[in-house]
């Protein structure tokens, strides 16, 4: 894009740079803060993170405190009124704390099949994007300008154990340097609404879940997708705040498996057939197992997320899925193919994909 489609505004934010590249029909524009240059990135855990533009709100202030290192947020915004969502984001995220600003790099998605020219971005009444969020591209588009060479895959308002950063960072120093292609797993729970602050210790953790006021991650809304085994002895294992350690590791036997991990940055990227709700996420675990990928839970480090999912909730996911059917089923044959002829030879050691 060029700078006078945006020029008042950079006048307005003077240290933000808009930068564009362009991912299929969908144009990224970078915002980037002083991240660059308020951390040492290489060496660091990237968070990748994305949000519809209609969502972000002060919840990113929340979810980058509690973290360490360098965040990327990819926000989706439709193609009507291009410019006016551009602003808008550029001002929620000026008004950010400089502490959040110097952690952050923005990318403000939108598909555009005619360029990115003034006339045509000024142009763009594509209503039929509104409502559509094309989740991995939003996710690919975050990675694509990742500068460290450790990055977790997230998602909004996750928040963080104390030090995850710095001693998740050390563990993978040493094991992702001996054996690249390892996923370093953590656990994710889900906290009742009405505790206010969120725990960000074990011991605090523990307690809650034995109240009843913590489960794991949609325990009681899939159940099997993020259940992993032996969490007693989890929460019963001796924490060491200087390091995080590995546990044990854990077999990819589940197609509804959706570990949570950090690993390097050259891990597959997140095919962009699958539509937002089916699979969408669970395909970039599918690809890590039929391309050899071990996978390895961590001691002690796990997110949280504000809020327990239940069978009540279900509804307006199967009516999402309905929707998404007939692409989910094309996508799905497309990955078989591709993983059957790149991969043939660990086709018996993974779990039939499917929804």
């Amino acid at each position: 894009m060029t700078k006078s489609l945006l020029e008042n505004s950079m006048e307005i934010f003077d240290r933000i740079t808009l930068v564009v590249h362009i991912s299929a029909d969908l144009l990224d524009h970078r915002i980037i803060e002083q991240v660059k240059n308020s951390m040492e990135i290489f060496d660091r855990i990237t968070l990748v993170v994305h949000i519809s533009a209609d969502l972000l709100d002060h919840r990113i202030i929340e979810q980058v405190d509690a973290w360490e290192g360098p965040v990327t947020l990819s926000v989706v915004i439709p193609s009507v009124g291009v410019l006016s969502n551009i602003h808008k984001i550029q001002h929620k995220l000026s008004q950010l704390p400089k502490s959040v600003l110097q952690k952050l790099s923005a990318h403000l998605l939108f598909r555009s099949k005619n360029g990115c020219t003034t006339d045509a971005v000024t142009s763009l009444n594509e209503e039929d994007t509104i409502g559509k969020y094309p989740v991995n591209v939003a996710r690919n588009v975050a990675r694509m300008l990742v500068r460290s060479k450790y990055i977790l895959l997230g998602d909004y308002e996750f928040i963080f154990s104390k030090g995850f950063e710095s001693r998740m960072r050390k563990l993978a120093n040493d094991e992702l340097t001996k054996n690249p292609k390892t996923a370093l797993v953590f656990r994710i729970f889900e906290v009742n609404d009405t505790i206010q602050r969120l725990p960000r210790d074990k011991a605090t953790l523990r307690k809650l879940f034995f109240d009843g006021m913590v489960v794991e991650f949609h325990a009681k809304f899939t159940h099997n997708a993020h259940k992993i085994p032996r969490l007693i002895d989890w929460f019963n294992h001796p924490v060491d705040n200087s390091k995080a350690s590995l546990n044990t590791i854990l077999p990819f036997s589940r197609r509804d498996w959706e570990p949570q991990f950090v690993s390097l940055n050259t891990i597959p990227f997140h095919d962009e057939n699958f539509p937002f709700s089916l699979r969408d996420n669970t395909v970039l675990r599918w690809e890590m197992c039929r391309q050899n990928y071990t996978f390895v839970l961590v001691n002690d480090m796990f997110m949280v997320h504000r809020g327990i999912k239940t069978v009540k909730d279900a509804p307006e996911t199967k009516k999402l899925q309905k929707r998404s059917r007939s692409q989910f089923t094309n996508a799905i044959e497309l990955f078989r193919k591709r993983m059957d002829k790149f991969f043939p030879e660990t086709k018996q050691k993974c779990p039939e994909f499917g929804a």
